[in-house]
């Protein structure tokens, strides 16, 4: 089991840890939520790993990926001549992870039409392949993860609360790096270690001076390029400058600079996010990449500060919709 961003020393990581050990023994539903990038997929297979269930298979589903036309299709499977193109019956994900576990990344996507299916995997274990007759008994596991607001979601009639309610038996939050800084630097010594490079006397507590908000993901894309542009011995400096490009990247020239007096936290990230849309020319899927963070996550910001406009009006924007930054 792949491990290496599955490591900390802080009370808030041990504590989820912690829960999530306890929670794979036992047979319901768990719920891991957080962040992009804070490794949900990981500590997913760590559940079904530590669990009774662990000799049998560990299926992914991204709900986010999959069409609703073909989610059913492809999670529950279909029979022969079901639809134009079923040619040969298909087993379907579900069938696929008959005696382990099936997890289900970003299942805040999940349309509310296949919510009402998914209901009924979770309350009796049956399913039905589309153009079949006869209802099946499995035996899986849920395990589902998102980064987005259940409970919110919830309330916009855009989530089930029955469906929340099966799922968040057991919920883990997992936090974000920048709230356990502490874990940075052991967290960045065992990656860079894995990777072959030598650690012993280099300090890797200028990390910590970064937020990271594409979290465990960034650090890990940021340490393979400090180790390819480095070599094998990285050193303080170079790090330290490397990692002023990657702030510098994320934030823009303006914002590099660190007199930002009485600039909030808040004041930076809605101006940076707001930038780099510019820059996308209003293209949320591509700004949301560049940023390091879901789609789904950069709509929320974008509701949450009211500028959910339609994407084809954000190249008219000219004038700051955000507070002037000093220079």
């Amino acid at each position: 089991m792949k491990s290496e961003l599955i490591i900390g020393q802080s009370r808030l990581f041990k504590k989820a840890l912690e829960d999530l050990d306890k929670f794979a023994k036992s047979p319901w539903p768990v719920l891991i939520t957080g962040e992009t990038g804070v490794g949900k997929e990981l500590l997913a297979q760590r559940v079904h790993f530590f669990s009774l269930r662990n000799k049998g298979p560990f299926i992914p589903v991204n709900c986010g990926a999959l069409p609703p036309g073909l989610f059913e299709s492809e999670l529950f499977g279909y029979e022969r001549g079901a639809f134009s193109g079923a040619v040969q019956s298909h087993r379907g994900l579900v069938r696929t992870a008959q005696g382990g576990s099936l997890f289900l990344d970003e299942i805040g996507e999940l349309d509310l039409t296949l919510q009402v299916k998914l209901l009924r995997l979770l309350e009796s274990q049956e399913i039905r392949s589309v153009g079949a007759c006869r209802v099946e008994t499995v035996d899986v596991r849920i395990i589902a993860a998102t980064n987005r607001n259940l409970e919110e979601l919830v309330r916009e009639g855009r989530f089930r609360h029955d469906l929340l309610e099966r799922l968040s038996v057991l919920p883990v939050h997992v936090p974000p790096l920048r709230e356990r800084s502490e874990d940075i630097p052991v967290l960045a010594q065992e990656i860079l270690e894995r990777m072959g490079a030598v650690t012993e006397g280099t300090d890797l507590s200028c990390l910590s001076t970064f937020d990271w908000p594409g979290n465990a993901r960034q650090l890990k894309n940021f340490l393979i390029r400090a180790y390819v542009l480095g070599g094998t011995h990285l050193g303080h400096d170079f790090l330290s400058r490397l990692l002023a490009k990657e702030r510098g990247k994320l934030l823009g020239p303006a914002l590099a600079e660190p007199s930002l007096t009485g600039v909030t936290l808040a004041d930076i990230e809605r101006q940076v996010v707001i930038d780099r849309l510019k820059r996308c020319h209003g293209n949320r899927k591509r700004a949301a990449k560049e940023l390091g963070i879901a789609k789904s996550t950069l709509h929320e910001k974008l509701r949450k500060w009211k500028l959910d406009t339609p994407e084809e009006a954000w190249p008219l924007y000219r004038e700051p919709q955000y507070p002037a930054i000093a220079p």
